[in-house]
């Protein structure tokens, strides 16, 4: 056995010819391209700069940690590529050049490295350092949207970052990189309208614009507004319609499994319908789409056996729909996702695997059978 081929590795375990890790994350890259450009075309260059900044500090981190940890270095795998590319989706495009880096740091450093690199990581890293943004003090820096095409007037390679306007409390103001104030006007997105509760009234008004570049009659933004791209929100939430461009690439290649998008997507549509709480701009609306084709089906953090993985993605969608009616935020992708990124350790433990030959299928595993303690002899004094 001095020779045996065979190689104990963490997961994923991947069995077809052909299929490597680098091979699916440049799948993975390719998809995501034309979402990029648009994200680009629609927010301006200073979108170029919040993905380079995340994708050169997710780079600069694995090799780093990995250096520090004693580990071989893997930057050919792509990991770290697609870790910062996917954090700059969920940004802002007004996020500060040096917020987005910090935030790239966790995702690999934390979420990915300290865990023990690409297999042993129990949360979708990208996610991991958007929440933990999202519940710092720096979350000021993340939450301001602007509109589609904001720098038409102003430049299209004229970069701005959410600053703090000191002169009054809790409000910001966008600025240049040399300090100047550009007029910029922050947007209201889909979500923020349904969460506030003004797409519910029969005309949408308020001080805050809305951001989409089509609206309705009564002011709220149009269906090709939502699903082309033009409106506002996060680089990635942008166009579903390019997203499912990608993802069909991604299905065609065998790189993710159908059944979690359809499993989150239905959920979450299951939710609206029976809140009948406007399905068609929830599912149109924010990172649904982007959590369910891209981040949900992360190898790594998603159930292995087919029954795990529907139980896994409906109960995401279902999480999806309960955050965004009842909780305090407007989103519920992301937390969605990484609550049941822990619960998929349960799922592979106990979502039962039928066997060859089986004719009965369990739907879960037996619990372990605990050896019965012996009985204590207590022995007589004399």
């Amino acid at each position: 056995m001095a020779n045996s081929k065979f190689m104990a590795t963490v997961s994923p375990h991947l069995h077809e010819k052909g299929q490597t890790i680098d091979r699916a994350m440049r799948d993975v890259l390719i998809a995501l391209t034309p979402a990029a450009l648009w994200a680009i075309i629609v927010f301006g260059f200073n979108a170029f700069l919040v993905m380079l900044v995340s994708i050169v500090t997710a780079m600069l981190t694995e090799v780093v940690m990995r250096w520090i940890l004693g580990r071989k270095a893997t930057l050919k795998d792509l990991s770290a590529v697609l870790t910062g590319l996917f954090l700059a989706f969920l940004l802002p495009v007004t996020t500060p050049l040096w917020v987005v880096a910090i935030g790239s740091f966790l995702a690999v450093g934390v979420a990915k490295e300290l865990f023990g690199g690409l297999g042993k990581n129990i949360f979708n890293p990208a996610l991991f350092g958007r929440v933990a943004l999202m519940i710092s003090p720096l979350w000021i820096y993340t939450a301001k949207f602007v509109e589609p095409f904001w720098w038409r007037g102003i430049g299209f390679f004229s970069p701005i970052h959410t600053s703090i306007n000191n002169a009054v409390s809790g409000r910001v103001i966008y600025k240049t990189f040399t300090g100047g104030v550009v007029n910029a006007t922050t947007s209201a997105t889909p979500l923020s309208l349904l969460k506030s509760g003004k797409m519910l009234t029969n005309t949408v008004t308020g001080p805050t614009p809305v951001g989409a570049t089509w609206l309705t009659s009564n002011g709220r933004p149009s269906g090709w507004s939502l699903f082309l791209g033009l409106k506002s929100g996060s680089l990635g939430e942008v166009s579903v319609l390019l997203l499912l461009v990608g993802a069909c690439y991604l299905l065609y290649r065998r790189t993710i499994d159908w059944r979690i998008p359809v499993g989150v997507l239905g959920g979450a549509l299951f939710i609206f319908l029976i809140t009948w709480n406007h399905p068609l701009y929830q599912m149109l609306s924010g990172g649904i789409w982007l959590g369910a084709l891209y981040m949900a089906t992360d190898w790594v953090s998603s159930p292995v056996s087919r029954r795990a993985k529907w139980i896994y993605a409906v109960g995401i969608g279902v999480f999806i729909g309960l955050v965004r009616l009842y909780s305090p935020w407007p989103e519920g992708v992301a937390i969605s996702i990484l609550i049941w990124n822990v619960l998929t350790l349960l799922l592979d433990r106990y979502v039962a695997v039928p066997k060859f030959g089986e004719v009965k299928k369990p739907l879960f595993n037996r619990l372990p059978a605990f050896p019965k303690p012996k009985p204590i002899r207590v022995e007589e004094k004399a």
